[in-house]
């Protein structure tokens, strides 16, 4: 990521009421959260 990229990056807070989802959900990772749910906004913005 360039200088300018991480001027607009912007953070989010996820609050997840289901601990038991969320445990399957990091068990599920394969490389960081923020990676999985980038890959999760795009699948649903992609329409997938």
């Amino acid at each position: 990521m360039d200088f300018l990229g991480a001027l607009r990056m912007k953070k989010y807070l996820l609050l997840v009421e289901d601990e038991e989802l969320w445990a399957k959900f990091k068990e599920s990772i394969e490389k960081d959260i923020n990676s999985e749910i980038m890959k999760l906004i795009k699948e649903k913005v992609d329409g997938k």
